[in-house]
């Protein structure tokens, strides 16, 4: 006579299921977690390189980088006067996220104004600040701290007389602080070192 065994689990590999579904839950968590912190790093080296196509077509227009002062003219530099040093977090905007006002033709004393679009589209949650007041408005990464802008660069410019009129762009990254040693920078975002990352 043969006995019918109900059907189910024992106890052992309802164990074995719990445990195979566990790793991979966790598994999940760890992939997406990284996920999670990769794109942050994604995000904010795509503003920075935005930034950076930003200075180099208002270069492109002014033959200068954005700042409140002329391009150094080739007499200036053999007789060795520097560029103006800029260290900001609140510089940025008013030269590439807002409508500019340029004066053109000069010719016959008349002159006509007339506005340019921004050089970069900085959305809502990329700022923080007043848009209306002067050098208020920081642009931020993706860990919501203001990227740091620097003419001249320390590595673009000064350490590099060829290059000195180079500008630096810089994240902190995810630890919020910098390093002394700016050639390398750890985790900190830039536009010298986000191809690398």
């Amino acid at each position: 006579m043969i006995r019918n065994r109900t059907q189910g689990f024992t106890l052992l590999e309802l164990l074995v299921v719990i445990a195979i579904m566990g790793f991979l839950i966790g598994a999940l968590v760890v992939a997406a977690t990284g996920l999670k912190a990769r794109a942050k790093i994604e995000k904010t080296a795509a503003t920075i390189r935005r930034l950076d196509a930003g200075c180099e077509a208002y270069n492109t227009k002014f033959q200068d980088y954005p700042s409140e002062y002329a391009k150094l003219t080739a007499a200036d530099v053999k007789s060795g006067k520097k560029w103006p040093v800029i260290k900001s977090d609140v510089y940025l905007y008013d030269y590439l996220g807002k409508p500019l006002s340029v004066v053109e033709g000069f010719s016959g004393g008349t002159s006509k104004k007339r506005n340019l679009e921004p050089f970069v589209e900085i959305m809502e949650s990329e700022r923080l600040g007043d848009i209306m007041g002067t050098k208020t408005v920081q642009i931020l990464d993706a860990y919501e701290g203001p990227i740091w802008y620097e003419l001249p660069g320390y590595t673009h410019g000064a350490n590099f007389p060829d290059m000195s009129t180079k500008f630096d762009l810089t994240s902190l990254g995810p630890d919020r602080t910098t390093t002394w040693d700016k050639l390398n920078p750890i985790d900190d975002i830039t536009n010298w070192t986000y191809d690398r990352k």
